[in-house]
């Protein structure tokens, strides 16, 4: 998480954009990364809600960049994105008696944009991308791989105390 919020600062803080722009692209993902690492610091009373939260900042930042997709594709992502809340909210507090819906559930997005959406937007890109603009798909990236080792960290409800 820290070094998407990193990743984020160091793309958007340079940039000459709009308000909105920054709001949604750098200020809602490093809040969400700054909350979710906050947690972690304090321990284990605080990680779980403050996951949560960082998790509702981030669905909501991906609902709003989704506007730019085609209307059956944002609905779709919106659904999938409010799945991923409810699943991993559910699981976290103990609902659900099995993390291992969170593996795929971070897991398998993770493998399709190295494997394939980023593969053939980024490495083989023709002409070449600068690496200066894989920064804010690797900062998602990188919030993916965080959650994904956090599911995989997480005990279990019937392990809480």
């Amino acid at each position: 998480m820290a070094a998407a919020a990193a990743l984020r600062l160091g793309y958007f803080l340079p940039a000459q954009t709009t308000p909105f722009v920054l709001g949604i692209h750098l200020v809602m993902p490093v809040l969400s990364a700054v909350i979710f690492l906050t947690g972690m610091a304090l321990g284990a009373r605080w990680v779980k809600r403050a996951s949560i939260a960082a998790v509702i900042l981030g669905v909501l930042f991906f609902i709003i960049k989704a506007a730019a997709f085609t209307p059956l594709h944002r609905s779709f992502c919106t659904l999938l994105y409010l799945a991923v809340l409810i699943l991993f909210t559910l699981t976290v507090l103990g609902y659900l008696p099995t993390k291992k819906l969170l593996y795929p559930l971070f897991g398998l997005p993770l493998a399709y944009h190295l494997l394939v959406d980023d593969t053939r937007r980024y490495f083989f890109a023709d002409p070449p991308v600068p690496v200066r603009e894989w920064m804010p798909e690797l900062s998602v990236l990188c919030i993916m791989a965080a959650l994904l080792c956090f599911a995989v960290s997480l005990e279990t409800a019937k392990n809480d105390t």
